[in-house]
């Protein structure tokens, strides 16, 4: 019984902890995309990450972030950002 409670209030304590920044009515749309210089080659994913993140603040939640070329030594980083 005892083992039980103590499930219980850790379920209930740890519950708002995952449901934190997500609210009924949020949704992710297309972040517009951000100019980078150069090709995106093999470090153009990590460099997408650090120009999104600088770019939108954490409660955006900036997920699926990726490097698309675009032309001879240009790029873009998309992201999928939180809509309000």
């Amino acid at each position: 019984m005892k083992n039980i409670i103590v499930v219980a209030v850790l379920f209930l304590a740890l519950t708002p902890v995952f449901t934190h920044g997500r609210r009924e009515g949020d949704f992710v749309c297309p972040a517009p995309p951000l100019a980078r210089k150069g090709s995106c080659g093999s470090t153009g994913g990590q460099s997408c990450f650090y120009i999104v993140n600088a770019a939108y603040p954490a409660r955006r939640l900036p997920r699926n972030i990726r490097c698309v070329d675009v032309g001879v030594n240009e790029s873009q980083c998309l992201a999928d950002i939180l809509c309000k």
